[in-house]
């Protein structure tokens, strides 16, 4: 009786380990510092993409934000294009969030995230299984064009 207890014990640890490990996921992939005078927020459809610094401009922030799966604004993307374009999408509304009505891109880049995948069969034994996945990581410059 006892064993079975403890068994039933890891097992309900191993979940709850997983959930609170996907919760932590979930969170927003997104993140500011800022570097400047925020404005007051705007919509993100009028934050525009500069690729250099136009005159004149105001530094807001610096900005990163990543296409990973996230509770707030749920997608899954398949391709390249729609992972950057995520991950953009997901830049301008935190730009549009501080007052900055431009972004100067800084960096793209891919990165491989790797899943561990753990079960446990009725005897108790333990498998393992892996799988990657491939995210888009987007930096910039949030600015205030004047």
């Amino acid at each position: 009786m006892v064993s079975k207890n403890i068994n039933i014990l890891k097992k309900s640890g191993f979940k709850l380990f997983f959930l609170v490990l996907f919760a932590l996921k979930g969170c927003y992939p997104v993140s500011h510092v800022i570097v400047g005078d925020t404005q007051p927020p705007i919509d993100f459809n009028n934050v525009k993409v500069y690729y250099d610094f136009p005159d004149p401009y105001e530094k807001i922030a610096i900005i990163e934000a990543s296409s990973d799966l996230a509770f707030k604004d749920f997608s899954i993307e398949f391709t390249h294009q729609q992972k950057t374009n995520k991950a953009l999408e997901r830049l301008k509304k935190e730009a549009a969030s501080l007052g900055a009505n431009g972004i100067v891109l800084q960096n793209i880049s891919t990165t491989i995230k790797q899943h561990l995948n753990f079960s446990e069969d009725e005897k108790g034994n333990i498998s393992a299984s892996s799988r990657n996945e491939k995210q888009k990581e987007l930096n910039a410059i949030a600015i205030f064009v004047k």
